[in-house]
């Protein structure tokens, strides 16, 4: 596998962790949430928004190791 895809996998690992983070943000704040007597719906939201970060979480990691792998095949290079 390409280094270069790696990082892109990371990336798109922080994009959809985003967009969910986003999503579990809106459902936790809207209106229904604030009016509903059921506390399972907005603890599953809560669960889904940390689901979430640790993706984003993991995914910079991805990123992060991509770009160190470059800068030491550089540095052998070089």
């Amino acid at each position: 596998m390409k280094i270069d895809s790696v990082a892109a996998l990371g990336l798109l690992g922080v994009q959809k962790g985003m967009q969910g983070m986003r999503e579990s943000a809106a459902s936790i704040a809207s209106a229904e949430q604030a009016s509903s007597s059921d506390p399972n719906s907005a603890t599953e939201a809560l669960v889904a928004l940390k689901q979430h970060a640790i993706q984003v979480e993991i995914s910079a990691k991805v990123i992060d190791q991509a770009n160190e792998t470059i800068g030491t095949l550089l540095d052998v290079l070089a």
